[in-house]
């Protein structure tokens, strides 16, 4: 018996050294994490529309972007368009962000090449005059539409490309929608976009790092753990949380996941009393290549008695989930209090996966990323994977995402 004993210790010893553990480190899940150009994250996000800035951060100068490895520049020309082109010059390769915004396009610093908004060369004055060159150079450029205040382009095959969706829910009479930058992980995360992408799956956290592990973030009605489920859409999925408050009533909270990168968002709760509220909130996670990500969120903000409610989110400090919470003052302030961008930003720059313990509230999560592994395999065998929209018909997308208050 003593042999069993002795035995035993040293297997648990074992289990739980670090020894080659900690410092071997497996290979991130590369099949969705990775976005650069043909890779299969990377196409199948390229298939789908991307907001790469605001609308009104294009004014006289044009605008530096990276998004999906890839460098561009901004920019509006003096008749109104917006324009998406190679950052780097077809001439001499010079960055476009110094360029000179003309009426039709935009001309290069270094030798004044003009290239119009769809990319064709429109003029090189050094060249000769009777010169027909300029007819043979084109900036590689994509498509944009803008979208209540958001700039998106279209980074995929020309004949691949879908519909740019709308939402019912930021087409509503008596709302104002807002565009602005989701800054609740940083400026520009330092971490893949998948991390922050399925965290909207992860509802049990909730109870946890935004109520009990230190202070509430939000309210106190998502501290009670939770009853969860998660089903598909036709969009891609949601989760149903439903929970007891305080005052016997139930809070049923529905969040929309739309495949590969968007999100139905609901506002804090904001009263027990009973009440249905549709998600205001549709958010994007957008990689700017495999280990950085920027957020953006669209809003419709109900107009009362002629004025317009104030956004929730929209003034939240940098690095904060909540426009309720303290600005970060030193490290230690994200010790004591820490909240979404540490939690995921300190999964690593890309998680690895290998190395998880997966429970039962994390069917949300693994859903999600089954999902999209059936969105490659769609994408693959020259199937729409969900979420392309090809039909007007199937415009504007309803989602059910909300909070509710039942008696």
């Amino acid at each position: 018996m003593e042999d069993v004993v002795q035995v035993a210790q040293v297997d648990s010893e074992v289990r739980v050294s670090g020894y080659g553990r900690i410092a071997v480190i497996p290979k991130e899940d590369e099949t969705l994490t990775h976005v650069g150009f043909g890779t299969p994250m990377g196409e199948l996000l390229r298939r789908y529309w991307q907001p790469i800035c605001l609308s009104e951060e294009l004014k006289d100068l044009p605008k530096a972007v990276r998004i999906l490895g890839e460098e561009l520049v901004v920019f509006r020309n003096k008749k109104g368009q917006v324009g998406v082109l190679d950052a780097h010059c077809a001439h001499r390769g010079t960055s476009l962000e110094y360029g000179r915004i003309e009426e039709d396009g935009i001309r290069c610093c270094y030798h004044g090449w003009y290239f119009g908004n769809d990319g064709r060369c429109l003029q090189q004055p050094g060249e000769p005059v009777s010169s027909t060159y300029y007819k043979e150079v084109f900036q590689p450029a994509y498509p944009v539409r803008e979208y209540h205040g958001l700039v998106f382009i279209y980074m995929g095959p020309p004949d691949k490309q879908p519909l740019l969706p709308r939402y019912e829910a930021l087409e509503q009479e008596n709302t104002q929608v807002i565009a602005y930058r989701n800054y609740s992980r940083g400026v520009v995360a330092p971490a893949n976009w998948l991390q922050l992408h399925e965290n909207v799956m992860d509802p049990i956290h909730t109870a946890f790092l935004h109520s009990t592990i230190s202070t509430t973030h939000f309210t106190k009605a998502f501290a009670a753990i939770p009853h969860l489920a998660f089903q598909e859409t036709e969009m891609g999925m949601q989760y149903i949380r439903t929970s007891k408050q305080p005052s016997g009533r139930t809070f049923v909270r529905v969040q929309d996941l739309v495949l590969p990168n968007v999100r139905a968002v609901s506002e804090t709760l904001v009263s027990d009393e009973p009440h249905l509220q549709i998600a205001p909130i549709i958010g994007y996670w957008v990689p700017v290549d495999d280990t950085h990500t920027i957020g953006f969120y669209l809003e419709a903000l109900p107009i009362i008695e002629g004025k317009v409610r104030p956004s929730s989110m929209k003034d939240a400090p940098v690095g904060r989930a909540s426009g309720a919470s303290a600005p970060r003052t030193c490290y230690e302030d994200t010790q004591r209090e820490p909240d979404d961008c540490e939690a995921q930003v300190s999964q690593r720059p890309i998680a690895v996966h290998a190395l998880e313990h997966r429970g039962t509230t994390d069917a949300g999560v693994v859903m999600c990323r089954r999902l999209l592994k059936e969105a490659l395999r769609d994408l693959k065998e020259d199937r729409d994977p969900k979420g392309i929209l090809r039909d007007e018909s199937q415009q504007p997308v309803r989602l059910t995402a909300r909070n509710e208050i039942r008696e």
